[in-house]
């Protein structure tokens, strides 16, 4: 059964608003262990519920202004529901970043625009929840700075509930600009951020990993601060919290975690897992230098006397070559833009990284793969199953991963075959060993409007439902749509 709303926007053009596909009746194939429905008995006239299959809705579309192109949305889950960042671009050739709260069926704007200069172009927004409870709302992004030549520069602020308003956080480094940047006149992009704590019981703070220029190589290489809020009352630190880089200096005085600096480093994620989800860990791509792309992995190994209580040690180690730490399945062949999930498939097991990302396959199509940490050595990562593809003989890319409980979802951007690429998702349905993954895609697509590529992919995972965002219409040339979809597994579901 499907169900549409369908409404005209003030173009005249019509928006598909909300979208229900029961998989089970959509073109897909039944399960093969049919649902069971118990005969009620005289004596008691109860019914036992059959198991649900899953549900997918499209909860809506979120530009503050359809009429203008909306991308890179970044999503988070907590206690009091979901949250998107995205960029949309407005008039004057600018982009702001905006914030929207799920509340019942609908987005609440949350703020205005997160800009610190409104007629610059924000960008590559990236939202996390910190705090007690984890109920303070974060975000990273990069902007363009007056006040620093119009290098870019990374920014973070906070969400006050109380007055409805963002708060820049982080040191004054010049002009009341609170950039997380090495150096100011290098240009800084892609911050990803995230939050965790390294002490067991204690409230999330907020991290950011992002790519920065090096003053002396000129390639771009991958920084980590944490926040850490002010006691001391310092009158240079702005919103209460300042930004601590992590990890030992290593070469040209600078903290970086890139394997060669003399290749650019690109993409960084970043989780909290192990014990107690404890642990800080990084991913990232490097890539030029007539080389192939290789993702790198880095645990944060406590360290009392480094910079922000922590060294960064590549996982598995890099000996005798580069060649030794990437997680490529073949090293030889170009991987970008991975991603990670903290994860375990036994209740109550300690969590361990889970990365996906796709790789040049021997076919020469990019495929999707996951590999997680060895539960057993802990220092050397394992495949988990072969390609994700949908179909192995078209492209794929940006996967996500994430958990729904103690189950992997991986959601991806697949060319169909004509260029365009559409939303694809799968669940691993097997022990890790075996890897079988299962594709859970209705056989309609995801799409409120099936004519469009889909850009920007990003997911989050509640106790039983994957969250997903992406923008239908290419936001380079159309006025592209951020679309919000909540796919929730059935009861009957693993």
């Amino acid at each position: 059964m499907i169900n549409i709303l369908r409404t005209a926007n003030n173009t005249g053009r019509v928006i598909l608003l909300t979208t229900c596909l029961i998989l089970t009746s959509c073109g897909k194939a039944a399960p093969t262990e049919a649902p069971v429905v118990e005969q009620p008995t005289a004596a008691t006239e109860e019914v036992v519920a059959a198991p649900q299959g899953p549900t997918f809705k499209v909860i809506g579309v979120i530009n503050r202004d359809v009429t203008q192109a909306a991308q890179n949305t970044s999503l988070t889950i907590g206690p009091n529901g979901l949250w998107v960042s995205w960029a949309e671009n407005s008039s004057g050739n600018v982009r702001q970043i905006f914030v929207s709260e799920l509340v019942g069926e609908s987005f609440e704007a949350r703020g205005s625009s997160l800009n610190i200069h409104v007629n610059e172009i924000g960008d590559f927004p990236s939202i996390t929840l910190a705090g007690e409870n984890s109920a303070v709302p974060w975000v990273a992004w990069a902007e363009p700075s007056p006040g620093f030549g119009g290098v870019s520069q990374i920014f973070a602020s906070r969400f006050n509930s109380e007055t409805g308003l963002w708060q820049q956080a982080g040191q004054d480094r010049g002009g009341g600009e609170a950039s997380l940047n090495l150096k100011t006149d290098e240009p800084a992009s892609n911050p990803f951020i995230f939050s965790g704590s390294a002490t067991p019981g204690q409230p999330p703070a907020p991290w950011v990993a992002w790519v920065e220029q090096a003053p002396n190589s000129a390639f771009s290489q991958i920084f980590v601060s944490k926040g850490v809020k002010d006691e001391s009352g310092d009158p240079t630190v702005i919103g209460g919290f300042k930004w601590e880089t992590v990890g030992k200096v290593i070469a040209d005085g600078l903290q970086t975690l890139s394997v060669d600096r003399f290749r650019n480093s690109l993409h960084p994620t970043g989780v909290f897992a192990e014990t107690a989800n404890s642990v800080p860990w990084v991913t990232w791509h490097e890539a030029d230098h007539d080389r192939p792309s290789r993702i790198f992995t880095a645990r944060g190994v406590a360290d009392a006397n480094a910079p922000g209580g922590f060294n960064w040690v590549t996982v598995p180690t890099c000996l005798p070559d580069e060649t030794a730490c990437s997680l490529n399945i073949n090293p030889l062949k170009d991987a970008k833009d991975a991603s990670m999930a903290a994860g375990s498939l036994l209740a109550g097991e300690s969590t361990v990284p889970w990365i996906a990302w796709p790789e040049i396959g021997q076919n020469g199509k990019w495929q999707v793969f996951v590999s997680r940490l060895d539960t057993t050595t802990r220092n050397s990562f394992i495949q988990v199953g072969g390609s994700l593809n949908a179909d192995p003989n078209h492209d794929a890319r940006t996967p996500i991963i994430v958990f729904i409980g103690n189950v992997p979802y991986v959601a991806w951007l697949e060319d169909d075959g004509t260029g365009k690429f559409t939303v694809q998702v799968r669940h691993l349905s097997s022990d890790p060993q075996t890897g079988t993954w299962t594709l859970d895609t209705p056989q309609g697509g995801f799409n409120l409007n099936s004519e469009l590529s889909d850009f920007g992919l990003n997911a989050v995972a509640s106790a039983d439902t994957l969250f997903m965002s992406w923008t239908e219409g290419d936001p380079a040339t159309t006025a592209s749509q951020v679309v919000i979809g909540a796919f929730k597994v059935g009861t009957g579901q693993p």
